[in-house]
Formats: structure tokens, C-alpha cells, sequence
């Protein structure tokens, strides 16, 4: 087995560890959360012999490590549970945000690779230039705007007053976000305006820095042209630490699509976990946060892994 798969596997076992403890983290977090949910189910009307009896029925009186075990045990046979506000599967009710939500994030996501990536190249490989103090005093502006007012400006001007596109990210009912791309639009701008000025200005950075080594200016000294020394020396260098800052938007755009989805009406698992939070539907909101863990976890070990198999150092190291 080759040094890239054996780091690969390496990170794979990380990830599964991270993963199993982020479960704890959150069925703890969860199990703590106010109210009780038998109460909630039956409504303020029910006799605490009804409550009682539910109680038992989800098996709410069990000891919480006993809990735990049974919710992992159903997790590996690919087993999310049920509802305890309707009863029906939880892969049922996390199956349509979760696809909403993930074309949200990957088109969101490819916008702000291509926003961070042409304002980092343009401001990082002449550092000191006038473009390059503008990039960053733009994106520095940009980043002092949380998203959310970022969106309200867009919907109150572009949604509303002048009316180009919709307010209201409504999917089509039984469709998918990309049957109406068009809702879209706005969501994705508001996260990647933040997000691209963000991930700009790090990894400004960092083709920064690689543009500063000795073999760059060795290179610009010796007259290869500047598409060239772009490409041949500054590109690898910046990819390892290019990646960590990638990875880190993952997060960003997790926690972000929350603020996105409630604003835009937007039905994805941001919505839904407020939703299911409100009505302490405890089995919901595992697997959303679970779902929401992967995702960035599973980002930082690929981060890693293109950092390790970009860098000859680091694979000497390893």
C-alpha cells in the first residue's frame, strides 16, 4: 500500500474517532435540552399517568448510557430512529432538507472557492500593490457585514424592490432546489460574500508567503515569465495550507446555511433543526447534527489529505 493511501486510511480512522465522540457530545447536549418530550408530544392537557406510560413507551426512563448504546447500536444497523413528535422514520424526514441543503452548500461552496481563489491570486502574488490593498480593504469590509444583514439587503433591493429574483426560496413541492435554480441565486450570494472574502484574504496569505521564498525571487530574477513562475512555483506551494483554508469554510457554510434557510424560507436541515429544537424531537436533531459533523469533519481529513499528498515533506516525514 502506498504512503497516500496509508496517510488516507490513517485520516479515515481519525475521522470515525472524531465522529464517535462528537455522538457522545451531542446526545449529551441533546438529552440536557429543557422540557420533557413525553409532555410535549401529548400537550399541557395530558395526565401524568399518559405521560408516564409514553415515557416508557420511548423508553425515556432508561439510564442515559443505556440510551446511547441502543441509539448507536440502531445508527451501524443504518437505523436513525423515530420521530417522537410523529412516529415515522427519521430518515424519511431528513432525506428532502438534506438534498435541499446540499445543493445549497455545494453551489455556495464552488462560488466561494472561485471568489477566494481569483481575489487571493490577484492580491497575493504582487503583495504591497495597489490591487492587492484594495482586494484586502474590500474583503475586510465585506467580512465586517454579518450574512444575515448581507441578506436582507439583498431581498429587500434585489428580491423586493426591484423584483429580479425571488425573496423566498420556495422548492418546487416534490421537486429539488435545481427544478428552480433561480431560488438559488440569493442564498448563495449572501454566503458568498462572507465566505469568499474570508477564505480571500487567508489564502492571500498564504500565495503570500509562497511568493516570498527564496526560489520565487530566484526564479522572477532569472526573467521566467510571470504565468510561469505563477504556476510552476507558486501554485504547488500554496496548495497544502490553500486546503486547510477550504476546509475551514466548511464549517462556516454549515453554521451560515442555519441563518440562510430560516431567512429565504428556505427548507433544509438548517430549518429543520430549529424546528425539531423547538419541539425537542431528540432523534431528529441527532441525526442532523450527526449529518452536519461528517460533513465538516470529513472536509478537514480530506484537507489533509491533499495537504500530505501535495507536500514532499511532508510525505518524507510521515
Amino acid at each position: 500500500m502506498s504512503s497516500g493511501l496509508t496517510y488516507a486510511a490513517m485520516r479515515m480512522a481519525s475521522a470515525i474517532a472524531t465522529l464517535l465522540v462528537v455522538s457522545v457530545v451531542l446526545f449529551a447536549a441533546v438529552d440536557l435540552l429543557p422540557g420533557d418530550p413525553a409532555q410535549q408530544m401529548l400537550g399541557v392537557n395530558a395526565t401524568p399517568e399518559r405521560v408516564e406510560e409514553v415515557r416508557r413507551q420511548l423508553n425515556l426512563d432508561d439510564p442515559a448510557p443505556v440510551r446511547y448504546g441502543r441509539w448507536m447500536w440502531s445508527l451501524l444497523q443504518g437505523d436513525l430512529g423515530e420521530s417522537v413528535r410523529t412516529g415515522g422514520p427519521v430518515e424519511q424526514i431528513v432525506a428532502r432538507p438534506a438534498l435541499n441543503t446540499a445543493v445549497l452548500l455545494v453551489a455556495a461552496f464552488g462560488a466561494i472557492v472561485a471568489v477566494a481563489l481569483v481575489l487571493a491570486a490577484l492580491s497575493g502574488v504582487r503583495e504591497g500593490s495597489r490591487l492587492s490593498n484594495l482586494v484586502s480593504l474590500c474583503a475586510l469590509g465585506a467580512l465586517s457585514v454579518p450574512e444575515f444583514i448581507v441578506a436582507g439587503i439583498l431581498i429587500a433591493v434585489v428580491g423586493l424592490e426591484l423584483g429580479w429574483l425571488p425573496a423566498v426560496s420556495l422548492v418546487p413541492i416534490g421537486g429539488t432546489p435545481l427544478d428552480r435554480p433561480v431560488i438559488l441565486v440569493l442564498p448563495v450570494v449572501s454566503l458568498a460574500i462572507v465566505g469568499g472574502a474570508f477564505g480571500a484574504r487567508l489564502i492571500r496569505a498564504a500565495v503570500a508567503d509562497v511568493a516570498r521564498m527564496p526560489h520565487v525571487e530566484a526564479a522572477r530574477l532569472s526573467g521566467v515569465p510571470e504565468g510561469r513562475v505563477i504556476l510552476r512555483h507558486i501554485v504547488p506551494g500554496a496548495i497544502p495550507p490553500t486546503a486547510q483554508v477550504l476546509a475551514f469554510l466548511v464549517p462556516f457554510l454549515v453554521g451560515g446555511a442555519v441563518v440562510i434557510e430560516r431567512i429565504f424560507a428556505y427548507p433544509g436541515l438548517g430549518s429543520l433543526l430549529v424546528d425539531r429544537v423547538s419541539l425537542r424531537d431528540a432523534p431528529v436533531i441527532e441525526a442532523v447534527g450527526l449529518l452536519q459533523a461528517s460533513a465538516v469533519i470529513l472536509a478537514f481529513q480530506a484537507a489533509d489529505v491533499v495537504g500530505f499528498l501535495a507536500s514532499p515533506s511532508r510525505r518524507t516525514a510521515a
